[in-house]
């Protein structure tokens, strides 16, 4: 009887396989064009016969049986157990074939740790199943998809999965919904590789690996100590930085593709941890508090009305390299920039492709992501009690209105949370805006966010003269830059010589966002009141690699961190008063200081905070969360110790960590105007 039962299970086993082969056909031929002809290493011909070969190892596995003796069969488990990581590592590497990789450029000296990484995974999964089939079985699913969630993480924004994403995976969820998923043939290579080794190892009998509990209990045990040791003494230490894996933390993709995915990750875990600084103290921050006094607030001063803008991925990409239109794609920015009597000029983001609530940290706190963890989002892991920002700041000088305008999910990023924290008394969202938002490809228009901030002045100003303070983070050019099928949409630009049909797409939206924003300065250039407005992007936008290629002349694979910097994570920005200011050209920037420069141009009191700063930037005119530049103008790394600049960078980040995480030693009168 119960031998019936066992082939009776064992033969809906069988079935649920040969659905699973039968599901590869069908998904196979349904997408048979976007599989085969979106890459071109091999012939057609060729590409259809691997994949036929490989459905046909994982079919006729299933119907296999290996009989053989008890030792023998123990001999083949622990072949299986030990050569399977092997396996594993070269599968799920397989999966970013797509993107340039290639196993001759990895690192030698690292693919021990890759692959010994998995063979602990392996174990584990094993310990705690009490097989060997299905422990081996959830370690390689587990590592396969990894890497193709990897893959697909970098096709939307540009940068693959670091550790500190796991913090961002409401958020990614939310933006994951606005991209298309299409399996390439990479992929369906490595998951036909995945579906022929689950069909092996059910050629192979496997028993329980222990008998009793307390032989389990102790495997258990054995696992959790070696696991715990290997991530204090490989992982959180600098084992891997010297041993050669140096993490780029520009182009983080770079190294996974040297070193390995796991490897690459596992670093990423490191930089991940926020640390106090070495020589934190109180007395240490005020001994560099001690040299800047705040400004007192002037009841009796005149303030102008102040608009920031943050624009979702605007950017000039003539950055990255020279390129021709058939008109141009931001005609009134490109004038204001050329206008003596604005201030503009380049910034440096610390993010690109994504994560805009970074650069929105940054421009409104005056903190820098250069001393936080890599990857990390301020808003989601570190901004839990209310701060100073620019928003506090403006409201002790009397100003009203503190609105803040994002027609998008609230919850993104915790902006729901966060904004009042930083001092937005209202915030119009997606959720809470009653009246039709105006949409191009699922977004909001620039055109319509700009009108609800115009509509927000007026009802402000009916009841008062205050200035008025009014924030608006924009999302019309979210990526991904295709038309979505949407009738409203209309392809305005062209590029010249040149096949990249996202970035025409891109500048398209970008000439849209250029006339919206000339209707913005139209409006307030006829208001009675003094008006300045700040506008810059978050960052650039994620251009598949194919028209990065063709931007740059193939380029931009060799570009070095200092190169990269100047070149991808370029932002223009622009100042501009319906008054007379003292235009200026800023050469380079970031986007920490933006806040004093604004503070600057309209004439406000400055925080100590915001003086700093200003002493700050003439030796450090540059920093990034990346990087920086020295006013030597070299290009120097965060970490490196012999830089001229070390000291200057160590006071800023035990400012920082007073105002962000020490909060209740925070020197609030350093960081806010005297009353």
């Amino acid at each position: 009887m119960k031998e019936l039962k066992n082939k009776g299970r064992q033969r809906w086993r069988d079935y649920i396989c040969l659905f699973v082969s039968f599901l590869f056909v069908l998904y196979f031929g349904i997408n048979y064009k976007s599989i085969i002809y979106n890459s071109h290493t091999l012939g057609n011909g060729i590409k259809i016969l691997l994949l036929a070969g490989l459905w046909a190892i994982g079919t006729v596995l299933i119907f296999v049986k290996l009989e053989v003796k008890e030792k023998t069969g123990r001999i083949i488990n622990i072949l299986y157990v030990l050569l399977s990581p092997c396996f594993i590592f070269l599968n799920m590497e397989a999966a970013t074939f797509a993107m340039g990789k290639s196993f001759s450029g990895l690192n030698k000296s690292l693919l021990l740790f890759n692959i010994c990484f998995i063979l602990i995974l392996e174990l584990i999964c094993i310990v705690l199943t009490n097989r060997i089939r299905l422990g081996t079985d959830i370690c390689a699913f587990i590592c396969v998809m990894f890497n193709i969630a990897n893959y697909f993480v970098y096709e939307f924004r540009g940068t693959p999965i670091i550790a500190s994403d796991i913090a961002t995976i409401s958020t990614a969820a939310e933006v994951a919904s606005s991209y298309e998923i299409k399996f390439n043939w990479y992929h369906l290579v490595t998951l036909l590789l995945l579906f022929d080794f689950f069909m092996f190892g059910r050629v192979i009998k496997c028993k329980p690996v222990f008998s009793k509990k307390k032989f389990r209990l102790c495997g258990i045990i054995v696992m959790a100590i070696i696991s715990v040791v290997g991530v204090k003494q490989f992982i959180l230490t600098d084992y891997l930085d010297n041993h050669g894996l140096k993490l780029s933390l520009f182009n983080p993709m770079r190294s996974y593709r040297t070193y390995g995915s796991i490897a690459g990750f596992s670093r990423s875990i490191h930089y991940s941890i926020l640390k106090k600084p070495e020589g934190y103290s109180l007395e240490k921050v005020e001994e560099i508090t001690s040299k800047y006094e705040s400004d007192t607030v002037d009841k009796t001063k005149e303030h102008p009305n102040v608009i920031v803008v943050i624009n979702e991925a605007f950017s000039d990409l003539k950055d990255l390299g020279d390129f021709e239109t058939n008109e141009d794609y931001m005609p009134f920015v490109h004038g204001l920039m050329n206008d003596r009597k604005c201030v503009s000029g380049t910034t440096y983001a610390s993010i690109v492709g994504g994560q805009t609530a970074n650069t929105e940290y940054e421009f409104l706190t005056g903190n820098s992501l250069a001393f936080l963890p890599t990857g990390a989002v301020a808003f989601q892991l570190f901004v839990k009690d209310a701060m100073p920002s620019l928003v506090t700041q403006l409201q002790d000088e009397g100003y009203m209105g503190s609105t803040a305008i994002h027609l998008h999910r609230a919850s993104n990023y915790r902006r729901d949370r966060t904004y009042p924290l930083l001092g937005f008394k209202d915030f119009y969202n997606y959720d809470t805006v009653t009246t039709p938002i105006e949409k191009l490809r699922h977004y909001a228009t620039d055109a319509g966010s700009y009108q609800r901030i115009i509509e927000d002045f007026e009802s402000y100003k009916k009841d008062s003269d205050d200035p008025y303070l009014g924030y608006v983070m924009t999302v019309q050019n979210h990526s991904p830059f295709i038309s979505r099928g949407d009738d409203n949409y209309k392809q305005t630009i062209s590029l010249k010589d040149m096949k990249a049909e996202d970035v025409e797409t891109y500048l398209s939206l970008i000439k849209l966002s250029d006339d919206a924003f000339k209707d913005l300065v139209e409006y307030f250039k006829n208001v009675d009141e003094p008006t300045v407005i700040f506008m810059t992007g978050d960052h650039q936008p994620r251009i598949n690699d194919a028209s990065m290629n063709a931007l740059t002349k193939g380029q931009y694979k060799n570009w070095n961190d200092e190169e990269m910097m100047r070149h991808r994570y370029a932002i223009p920005f622009v100042i501009w008063a319906n008054y007379d200011i003292s235009g200026q050209k800023v050469e380079q920037t970031s986007m920490n200081y933006l806040q004093t420069r604004l503070m600057e141009t309209t004439g406000s009191e400055l925080t100590g905070f915001q003086k700093y700063q200003q002493d700050l930037q003439k030796e450090i005119p540059v920093l990034t969360g990346n990087g920086y530049v020295g006013s030597d103008g070299k290009f120097y790394e965060l970490n490196d110790e012999t830089s001229p600049y070390y000291s200057l960078l160590q006071d800023y980040s035990i400012l920082q960590y007073n105002d962000l995480v020490d909060t209740k030693n925070r020197d609030n009168d350093f960081f806010n105007l005297q009353k």
